[in-house]
């Protein structure tokens, strides 16, 4: 009887021992999976960022063309205002300064 105790142990001890082989192998797979998927995760993020980036990239430079567009518009307007401005003194100018002359 003490024999198939001890046999009975050291069954149960190199079944132990495989089951702890079979649950890090598991173990080492699951990790393997996990990382894969945890990278797979990273280089899905890094492309959905890169492509907000162009998406906003997109969007500044139409407001940057928007804004440019509305400046230069309005400059041109100033511009020509004093333009006219200076057309008109212009001619008052060559009235006072023939005056001047002639009266001088």
């Amino acid at each position: 009887m003490a024999l198939e105790a001890i046999t009975a142990v050291e069954q149960a001890e190199k079944d132990a021992a495989r089951r702890k082989a079979e649950a890090a192998q598991e173990a080492r797979h699951l990790s393997a999976v996990a990382e894969e998927q945890g990278e797979k995760a990273v280089e899905d993020a890094k492309t959905k960022a890169a492509a907000r980036l162009q998406e906003l990239k997109a969007e500044a430079e139409t407001r940057i063309r928007s804004e440019k567009d509305r400046v230069q518009e309005e400059t041109a307007e100033e511009i020509a205002m004093l333009r006219n401005r200076a057309l008109d003194r212009l001619d008052a100018a060559a009235e006072t300064i023939v005056e001047r002359i002639v009266n001088g």
